[in-house]
């Protein structure tokens, strides 16, 4: 199965974000990986999106990763309530 691919880029907590909305949509078929190597902050509409994106895709069996969490999008993580290892490198399927 082919992995589609998504760089998430954020760069304040204003950033829009319809392009992961679209890509989420178009990729619900397929195992996802999603690099936040280019987020600075994550939104918490952002954050929103990328939970219950893991929990629809686990629900199907397919793959769901989050990628490249740098120090400012676990940062942005903690401060939303959450662990900040919460999405790791690896496939969460």
């Amino acid at each position: 199965m082919e992995i589609q691919k998504f760089s998430l880029d954020l760069p304040n907590a204003f950033a829009e974000l319809d392009q992961l909305v679209n890509f989420l949509r178009g990729a619900q078929t397929n195992a996802v990986e999603i690099d936040c190597s280019n987020v600075k902050v994550m939104p918490s509409r952002g954050l929103q999106l990328l939970l219950s994106a893991e929990q629809q895709w686990r629900s199907e069996e397919l793959g769901f990763a989050v990628t490249n969490i740098n120090e400012a999008c676990r940062k942005s993580l903690t401060l939303l309530g959450l662990e900040p290892t919460r999405f790791v490198d690896e496939e969460t399927a």
